[in-house]
């Protein structure tokens, strides 16, 4: 017997790359319900959620990102005065916070509550989180927004048809670091979709699963897919049938595969290959746009908006086709590929 049938053997014996298929797809997902708007903004989060012709707002990408997330929202909503129901801010991290006090300051955008975790570092001056932090919660105050700081762990928030669930929304341990960022769980009927923000660590991956107790139809990969995220247990546990990933480089070049370039692990991908589940990244368009239906599920590509010379205008360009991703063609690879075909 050769090395690789016995390598084969091992693998499976232990049941280390067990294989959930994923459903077939969904020919008529019946009445749209919800959408989530996945934009493409790189190495960064903005998510757009829309029910019944309401609008909310999971980050906003680094600081030049909220003319774009304006200008979608503006020509989504068909008109330029826009509301919505609530954002979050899943952790201060610039890529997650910086485009907020823009949109936040916007003349046309108005916004009924915010919620972001409490800071738990106290500078000299007494004030409590970093930069990015302060201009959030400034911005909030200027424009009235009451800002909900505590209590965030398991709240329920119903939108539309989409019930939402804050994870990972106990008292920070420390600042504001990525393991302790707030995810959300996305209900519309019986689909689930995780957004895991940027959080890492096997003990919080453990900790959001505890909390949703079962698997979920979409998982937004935390921190883009870095190596530090998505570990085995939480991938066999959650058995995703599709993910996305948010990251690459935006509004430059075509850059389906970055996703498993050299500044990511391979360890996630192969961890959620292993169950089956298909995997998108957001920057080979404008974002990827998922709409639930009655029945499922259905995605679509996002047609993006590139900036018109140096105006805060945006126009449609791009492919709009949507196809999963692949893996850099090496031999490991290769050999990967093939030990992890799906059923």
């Amino acid at each position: 017997m050769n090395i690789l049938c016995w390598i084969m053997i091992i693998l499976f014996s232990c049941n280390i790359f067990a294989c959930s298929c994923p459903p077939p797809p969904v020919e008529d997902i019946g009445t749209e319900l919800a959408y989530m708007h996945i934009l493409n903004t790189g190495w960064e989060d903005a998510i757009i959620l829309e029910s019944e012709g309401r609008y909310a707002l999971v980050d906003a990408g680094e600081p030049g990102r909220g003319p774009y997330i304006v200008n979608y929202l503006q020509r989504l909503a068909g008109s330029d005065k826009v509301h919505l129901d609530f954002v979050i801010a899943t952790h201060s991290h610039i890529d997650h916070i910086g485009g907020f006090p823009y949109v936040i300051n916007h003349p046309d955008i108005t916004i009924g509550r915010a919620y972001l975790k409490r800071e738990a570092n106290r500078n000299p001056d007494g004030t409590y989180g970093g930069r990015r932090y302060q201009e959030f919660l400034a911005a909030c105050e200027s424009n009235g927004i009451p800002v909900v700081l505590d209590g965030l762990d398991a709240l329920e928030l119903s939108f539309g048809h989409m019930a939402i669930t804050l994870l990972n929304g106990r008292p920070l341990a420390g600042g504001s670091t990525n393991p302790e960022s707030l995810c959300q769980l996305v209900e519309v009927g019986g689909l689930k979709a995780l957004l895991a923000a940027d959080m890492v660590s096997e003990a919080n991956e453990r900790y959001v699963y505890q909390q949703i107790g079962g698997m979920v139809d979409l998982l937004k990969v935390g921190h883009h897919g870095l190596s530090d995220s998505t570990g085995t247990c939480f991938a066999r546990n959650l058995r995703p049938a599709v993910v996305i990933y948010t990251n690459g480089s935006s509004w430059a070049v075509e850059s389906h595969d970055v996703t498993l370039g050299e500044a990511k692990g391979l360890s996630g991908y192969y961890a959620l290959k292993a169950v089956g589940a298909i995997q998108y990244v957001t920057t080979d368009n404008g974002g990827i746009l998922a709409v639930f239906g009655e029945h499922g599920i259905e995605y679509r590509a996002i047609q993006e908006f590139s900036r018109r010379g140096d105006t805060l205008d945006f126009e449609l360009r791009g492919d709009i086709s949507l196809r999963p991703i692949t893996e850099p063609n090496t031999l490991i690879n290769r050999l990967l590929n093939w030990l992890l075909q799906p059923c």
